[in-house]
């Protein structure tokens, strides 16, 4: 996700003035092609905002992977000089900036530390894309080679195949037992609970971000574990939406909602309780918990400012739901102006049905903000100095480089001595590599030392004042306040 917002980063000042003069926006209705397979693209594109599919000849119109906002396509055309190896289709109306080959050639030819720049950034996308692709070329491997994944023989494996035959020896128990009981027992269910975060804690031992395994082992192992829990995984309704990101990415505004609603659901008898129990991971709680953590912080400042107005922005807000709580909390709504920003429509139009019902139109401004062009600097939002700026689930989409342009945008527009809360996931997280390996939803694992390193290098010039924790401890916010 993200992936031209990192190519950005990569570049200089110049590079990305040039970039966004050079661009031209260009709008695309729902099914319009934007590549078609086989032609040779006139342009690279940055997706703004919507959704493209790809797809290929020997699919047919089974769509091999979709293209959020941020995303750059065209490029690999473009490198290599052959066609489009995929046709890229609008799944809604969509907004692309587009940057003609022809003036993108030309500026390499003519600027070699341009040219540097660009390529260098380009193998560092690529060679991210690679290594997602090498974990789905393992499980094919896997599959034609049983015996290179002999546990026997796989030392790294032997504490993982434990606690994962237990967990599935449970659940065929479960279920068998599951006609005769009606439904599958409470005790069966936090049982295999228990065993799934067990089995979850080996895994990332095993081949988590902080194991020494060698990254060819990990990529192999994490495709065993693939292999072995994703036809359960999919039985959830949570789980399937985790994996099959239909919005470009898995923390979306309604996979957030639903982490808010928990209400377990899914196929078969299995279904409801693999949800119960994906709901139940501990960043899966750490979602809930960090909604009302923001939640006082922004009572905290309301209060503080007394008789004021109190100005707060979220960026990535998607469902909202925290503001949402403040407001019907407070006596007298008008002391707080909101500005809810997302470059998703679908969740600004989620959003906006429930405050309007909520008749709060003029405490809550939506702003469709493209990251983009905000941290780069081209687009501009004319907001009053704000009290409080937060994100909850957006930096640990990002690299650290990213991350400072972002932190330098925030400290223009906090007033002095206003403050931000940046939220991110934590090193100690004891799902990482279920997320890395099984769902594919993979994030920038921070602590508070990192976060510390960020903010001397923004326009903070500081560390962070303090970090707040919600109550399972793997989602922390790193707090700053604008001397």
């Amino acid at each position: 996700m993200y992936e031209a917002l990192t190519i950005l980063a990569d570049l200089n000042e110049s590079d990305r003035e040039w970039v966004f003069q050079i661009g031209i926006e260009e709008q695309f209705s729902e099914n319009a092609n934007v590549i078609t397979e086989g032609s040779t693209p006139k342009s690279v594109f940055i997706v703004l905002n919507g959704m493209l599919s790809a797809h290929v000849e020997p699919m047919g119109s089974e769509p091999i992977g979709r293209i959020g906002p941020g995303e750059m396509v065209g490029e690999m055309s473009m490198l290599e000089n052959l066609p489009a190896s995929a046709t890229l289709v609008a799944l809604e109306h969509t907004q692309l900036l587009s940057i003609a080959r022809s003036d993108l050639k030309e500026k390499i030819e003519n600027d070699a530390a341009f040219a540097a720049r660009l390529y260098r950034a380009l193998a560092r996308a690529l060679t991210r894309r690679l290594r997602d692709r090498v974990s789905y070329l393992g499980s094919m491997i896997a599959k034609r080679d049983d015996d290179a994944l002999d546990t026997g023989k796989d030392e790294a494996w032997v504490d993982v195949q434990r606690p994962l035959d237990e967990f599935k020896g449970l659940l065929t128990q479960a279920d068998g037992k599951a006609p005769t009981a009606g439904e599958i027992t409470p005790e069966s269910a936090m049982q295999a609970e228990t065993l799934f975060n067990n089995l979850c804690a080996e895994l990332t031992r095993a081949i988590g971000s902080e194991s020494s395994a060698h990254p060819h082992t990990k990529e192999t192992l994490g495709a065993r574990a693939r292999r072995e829990l994703l036809p359960l995984v999919l039985l959830s309704k949570s789980g399937e939406r985790w994996y099959t990101k239909p919005r470009g990415y898995a923390g979306d505004f309604l996979t957030i909602q639903w982490i808010y609603d928990k209400q377990p659901r899914g196929t078969s008898r299995l279904g409801p309780l693999m949800d119960r129990i994906l709901l139940n991971l501990p960043p899966i709680r750490a979602t809930r918990n960090r909604r009302r953590l923001i939640g006082d912080a922004i009572r905290e400042d309301v209060e503080r400012n007394e008789s004021k107005v109190t100005h707060v922005t979220s960026f990535a807000c998607g469902p909202a739901a925290e503001a949402f709580d403040v407001f019907e909390s407070l006596d007298d709504p008008t002391r707080l102006k909101t500005n809810l920003i997302d470059i998703d429509l679908q969740a600004l139009a989620f959003v906006g049905d429930r405050r309007d019902q909520l008749s709060l139109q003029h405490q809550m401004n939506l702003v469709q903000g493209n990251l983009v062009y905000l941290a780069m600097g081209k687009q501009k939002l004319d907001l009053a100095p704000q009290d409080l700026i937060y994100s909850m689930g957006l930096i640990d989409y990002f690299n650290d480089k990213f991350v400072v342009k972002l932190l330098d945008y925030v400290h223009g527009m906090l007033r002095p001595g206003g403050r931000v809360l940046l939220g991110n996931i934590h090193k100690r997280n004891p799902v990482q590599a279920f997320q890395d390996y099984v769902l594919g939803w993979r994030l920038v694992h921070r602590d508070e030392a990192d976060m510390n390193r960020l903010f001397r290098a923004s326009a903070f010039k500081q560390g962070c004042t303090r970090a707040l924790f919600e109550d399972a401890g793997i989602h922390f916010f790193s707090e700053c306040v604008k001397t």
